[in-house]
């Protein structure tokens, strides 16, 4: 009698947890965990070896969205591809900060670093009748994002800028009129990037992770131009890190804007959001 599906994910000798499993096993049947329960579904003799396959490839600390080709984030599943910055679980939290904090819909979005799309993606699913400007200094990235957004439906109110940070033709037709200013931007201090785990060292690209000496530089860019771009109501909302508290701490004595924190699920200072004055 055959194994069951669940069975041989318990069973095949590897480090890896059950989550990982659990994950490269509903991809190879195409059917979540309870699913898999309530049917009772054996492996053809071809899911079993691309099982295996899959699994010894993230043994090999390829990151497993890589190695699946495909991520979930929020309610839908991203491609994603080497040397474009992968989602993380902190960036749908801060997604979701946004959505709890935006009573009205905002009109004009921008995204700075957009990686696979993931922000934009999921803030164009929300607020339907918003222009959504998402930049990227990455033609990897842009590809790869409009490629999601087009298989999302979302692709005709999102427009995909090649540029570093607001230095795009369009920017200064947004003077004082973006009412969502969103970024999950470089923060890692240069000195730390080689002993990142392998599996962000090895993939994710150096230009989404090398925030300068202190890990401040590209924050505090995108905050010197705040004033500039944010509409009166406007918010600005960032993923951040721990070793950004100094330094921010320092920049907030002489900013006439307000800024406030948020810890993640881990009670880490992870979340940034900063508004002008009234």
């Amino acid at each position: 009698m055959s194994k069951l599906a669940i069975d041989t994910a318990r069973s095949i000798k590897t480090p890896l947890g059950w989550t990982e499993r659990r994950i490269i096993l509903e991809h190879v049947t195409g059917s979540n965990l309870p699913q898999l329960l309530m049917k009772k579904t054996t492996l053809t003799p071809e899911q079993n070896q691309l099982f295996k396959t899959l699994v010894k490839k993230c043994e090999s600390r390829i990151p497993i969205a890589l190695v699946l080709g495909t991520t979930p984030f929020l309610d839908f599943n991203l491609k994603v591809s080497p040397w474009v910055f992968l989602p993380r679980p902190e960036t749908e939290q801060l997604v979701e900060s946004i959505f709890e904090k935006t009573c009205e819909s905002p009109k004009i979005i921008m995204e700075l670093g957009t990686g696979t799309g993931a922000i934009s993606i999921a803030l164009a699913r929300k607020f339907q009748l918003a222009k959504i400007f998402a930049i990227d200094l990455s033609p990897l990235a842009l590809r790869l994002a409009k490629k999601n957004a087009l298989s999302l439906g979302v692709a005709n109110r999102i427009h995909f800028i090649k540029a570093n940070l607001f230095s795009f033709p369009q920017a200064t037709a947004l003077n004082s009129k973006v009412d969502l200013l969103i970024s999950n931007p470089p923060y890692i201090p240069t000195n730390r990037l080689a002993k990142l785990p392998p599996q962000v060292r090895l993939f994710d690209p150096p230009l989404a992770l090398d925030g300068g000496h202190d890990g401040f530089r590209i924050l505090e860019k995108i905050l010197d131009s705040l004033p500039y771009f944010l509409s009166e109501k406007g918010i600005a909302a960032f993923e951040i890190d721990p070793v950004l508290e100094k330094p921010l701490t320092e920049y907030q004595k002489t900013s006439k804007m307000l800024f406030e924190t948020k810890l993640d699920s881990y009670k880490n200072l992870r979340f940034l959001f900063v508004r002008m004055q009234t």
